[in-house]
């Protein structure tokens, strides 16, 4: 080896004055033809990542918001508590998601823009009625604690 190549190369100034040539680009030889990437490093196939195109993505919270909006229907039986927790959690990531659309549509696929606005329906429908369960037991425990003998006629009737 070299004195050049055992020492790694040092901030030297370079001499103007002296006439030298730059040494020439590597170049490759005419036969050999460009260089094909083998089978496993080639791009992905059109619709494998979303569907609407090369440089589309799926909405963050999409599917998050859809799952908590479907989610939230049924739990508003629970005393209306997790339909309501979950139906505002819904409502709010839908809603972020479909401002994210609206400001740069060309940049996620409408299929996650269609699930976000699914999620905040649902969502706002859960809350609706969460609440509206909320409101009934509130008074149904209201009526109780008013009127107590009214409330114990009323469960013996049921029996």
């Amino acid at each position: 080896m070299s004195e050049e190549q055992e020492t790694p190369q040092e901030n030297k100034p370079i001499d103007l004055s002296k006439d030298q040539k730059p040494e020439p680009a590597p170049f490759q030889p005419w036969g050999n033809g460009p260089v094909t990437p083998p089978p496993f490093q080639q791009p992905p196939p059109f619709s494998q990542f979303g569907g609407g195109g090369f440089g589309q993505q799926n909405l963050p919270n999409a599917t998050a918001s859809l799952v908590l909006g479907i989610l939230a229907i049924p739990a508003c039986c629970f005393y209306g508590i997790f339909g309501l927790i979950f139906g505002v959690i819904a409502w709010i990531l839908g809603a972020g998601d479909m401002k994210k659309y609206r400001f740069n549509p060309s940049l996620y696929t409408e299929s996650s823009y269609k699930n976000a606005k699914a999620g905040k329906i649902c969502g706002m429908i859960a809350t609706i009625l969460s609440a509206l369960f909320i409101v009934m037991v509130i008074l149904v425990i209201a009526g109780a604690i008013a009127n107590p003998q009214m409330f114990d006629n009323f469960i013996k009737g049921l029996k």
